[in-house]
């Protein structure tokens, strides 16, 4: 590799969605009947690459919006199914098709699947801390999917190198969050977060989106002016707790070692759940396993991995 530093501004941002978007959005425009609301959102929402498209979209200036979009449903409402469906198709989706080898594909899918179980849990844990929240349920959803956003960048910007560090990161014994970022910064010149928020902030994101993206890893350093305040605890502990549920990009994790991250009392400090510890959400969220293995089927992944047991 070159001893020359990348620099941010060398990425690509026009990151292709999943061909299996394409193909999906291609039989719901031969079915006019089924492009609904419902029907187009279930079929971005597992793509964190259309998903970044429609924000940016949505929140453009040619919008005029007096408050930005932060959730998946509402961008396709205001965009229309119809416009969305023109969207994907418009993306160019089989360039990742034939432009990436089968072993990048495949690290792609293992973190959509990381991705969308962090959504998942997320969200339900915004809804144990706040149920009446429903717009931050939503927003939370969002900010889980996009949370490893720059890991996306850098796996479409930089295919084998990437798919070459995070394959050696999966198979190492110990490499902890902080450590793979460092790693990072040598390898690309910039860690994911960075990455991420990078481009999250070229193509028009929301703020509480991009605060989500950077201080993921440490929930602590958000601004509390920050929407994201009230998101990035939840979303570390979800990050875990998909490690520990079999939904690892990298690194799996067993109960014990999950429970280490401060983020799990920030999270229950922050919303004043008294009435849990640690070690019971925890355990809590682990009894979704069926309800998440669903989820990530319904959406036509791959069969989910066998559960981790506390």
């Amino acid at each position: 590799m070159s001893t020359a530093r990348p620099t941010l501004s060398r990425l690509e941002l026009r990151c292709p969605p999943l061909p299996q978007t394409l193909m999906e959005t291609m039989e719901l425009l031969n079915q006019p009947d089924r492009l609904e609301v419902r029907s187009v959102t279930r079929l971005v929402e597992r793509d964190p690459v259309v998903v970044a498209r429609l924000l940016q979209i949505v929140n453009s200036a040619y919008y005029g919006l007096r408050r930005t979009v932060s959730s998946i449903e509402r961008a396709v409402v205001l965009l229309g199914p119809v416009s969305v469906a023109g969207i994907i198709i418009g993306m160019q989706m089989l360039r990742l098709r034939n432009a990436l080898p089968a072993q990048t594909l495949a690290c792609f899918h293992r973190l959509l699947q990381h991705s969308l179980a962090t959504a998942f849990l997320t969200r339900h844990l915004l809804e144990l801390m706040h149920p009446r929240a429903s717009g931050q349920l939503s927003i939370g959803f969002t900010a889980g999917l996009l949370h490893d956003f720059g890991k996306i960048i850098l796996v479409y910007n930089f295919p084998d190198e990437a798919v070459a560090f995070y394959e050696q990161q999966r198979l190492a014994k110990a490499v902890q969050a902080h450590d793979e970022q460092e790693l990072e910064r040598l390898l690309f010149g910039f860690d994911h977060t960075e990455a991420g928020e990078y481009v999250a902030h070229k193509l028009n994101f929301p703020d509480v989106l991009i605060d989500a993206i950077r201080f993921h890893h440490v929930p602590e350093q958000t601004p509390p002016s920050s929407e994201a305040y009230w998101l990035t605890p939840a979303i570390a502990v979800a990050d875990r707790i998909a490690r520990v549920m079999g939904y690892a990009f990298t690194q799996s994790l067993l109960p014990t070692e999950a429970l280490k991250h401060p983020a799990w009392q920030l999270l229950l400090e922050q919303y004043q759940a008294v009435e849990w510890t640690p070690e019971d959400l925890l355990l809590h969220c682990m009894q979704q396993q069926e309800h998440l293995s669903q989820h990530i089927q319904s959406l036509s992944l791959p069969t989910p991995p066998t559960r981790i047991r506390p």
